[in-house]
C-alpha cells in the first residue's frame, strides 16, 4: 500500500502542479485528494482539471461546495472569491464547465474502507475542524470524532499537518515528529495532511502525505510562491491578507 493523499489545494496552481511532480518522481501512482480544490487561489479550473485527471478518489469540501451553491457562512472576500470561482470554471466554455462541476458533484462526503477513513473536516462533519488546540481547549470534541474512527481517519481543513492520537489524547505537530508517524495496531489516529495551497504552520512550502503500508510521511515541496502572490495582488477579488499568508505559510 503506497499512495499520496493531498488537500486543500485552494486554487494553487503552482503548488498542486509541483507536488504532483514530487508525487511523480517517489514512484507514487494513486492519490487521493481530500477536497477544497478551489477558494483562495487564482487558478480554480486548472486545479479541478488536475485533480480530476491524476487522483483516482476526491473527497469533496467546503470550498468545492461553496462553488456549487450560494457561499454562506464565510466571510465577505471569502464568498466572493468563491463566486468568482465559479465563474472561472465556464471560463473555456459552458461544456468544460459543466464536466467540472459534476466532478465536484460527485466527489464523496467520505470514504471509508478496514477502519481507514477519509474525511475533508472531520469524521462528524465535512465542516468541522479538528484544531491542535481542542486537545487542551475542547477534548470533549476530540473524544466524540474518535467514537466515529476505527483505525485512522486522515483530514486536512485545517491546513496544519500532524496528527492527534487517542490514547493519550495528545497533539503531535509534523515538524516535531521528523514527519513521520507510525500507525501501531489498537491505536486511533486523526491525521491532519495539510494543506497543498494554503499552509498555515508557519511555512509555506505545500504540503502532503505519503503513505507507506503503516508509516505516514508528510513530504515539503517548493513551490513558486512569488508567482502565485503576484497573482493575487493583480486580483480586486482575494482579500489583501492571502498573499501575504501565502509567502508567510501562515
Amino acid at each position: 500500500m503506497h499512495y499520496a493523499v493531498i488537500g486543500c489545494i485552494h486554487g494553487n496552481l503552482e503548488a498542486l502542479l509541483a507536488v504532483l511532480e514530487d508525487i511523480r518522481t517517489r514512484g507514487i501512482e494513486r492519490i487521493v485528494c481530500l477536497g477544497d480544490v478551489v477558494g483562495f487561489g487564482p487558478d480554480p479550473a486548472a486545479c479541478v482539471d488536475l485533480v480530476r485527471e491524476r487522483c483516482f478518489m476526491a473527497i469533496r469540501g467546503d470550498h468545492d461546495e461553496g462553488v456549487l451553491a450560494e457561499p454562506t457562512g464565510y466571510i465577505a472576500k471569502t464568498a466572493d472569491g468563491l463566486r468568482w470561482a465559479r465563474e472561472q470554471l465556464d471560463a473555456d466554455g459552458p461544456e468544460r464547465g459543466a464536466e467540472r462541476r459534476a466532478f465536484l458533484e460527485g466527489a464523496q462526503v467520505s470514504f471509508s474502507s478496514a477502519g481507514i477513513s477519509f474525511h475533508h473536516g472531520s469524521p462528524r462533519s465535512p465542516h468541522e475542524y479538528l484544531f491542535p488546540s481542542d486537545v487542551r481547549r475542547d477534548p470533549r470534541k476530540l473524544r466524540a470524532a474518535f467514537t466515529h474512527v476505527d483505525k485512522v481517519c486522515f483530514h486536512a481543513h485545517t491546513h496544519v499537518p500532524g496528527v492527534i492520537t487517542e490514547t493519550p489524547l495528545a497533539w503531535f505537530p509534523a515538524h516535531e515528529i521528523d514527519g513521520h508517524f507510525h500507525y501501531q495496531k489498537g491505536q486511533k489516529a486523526l491525521v491532519s495532511v495539510g494543506s497543498v495551497g494554503q499552509p498555515r504552520d508557519g511555512d509555506p512550502r505545500a504540503c502532503w502525505l505519503e503513505i507507506k503500508k503503516n508509516d505516514m510521511f508528510w513530504r515539503r515541496t517548493e513551490y513558486d510562491v512569488a508567482a502565485v502572490a503576484a497573482k493575487l495582488e493583480a486580483s480586486e477579488v482575494f482579500s489583501t491578507d492571502l498573499p501575504i499568508r501565502l509567502r508567510k505559510g501562515r
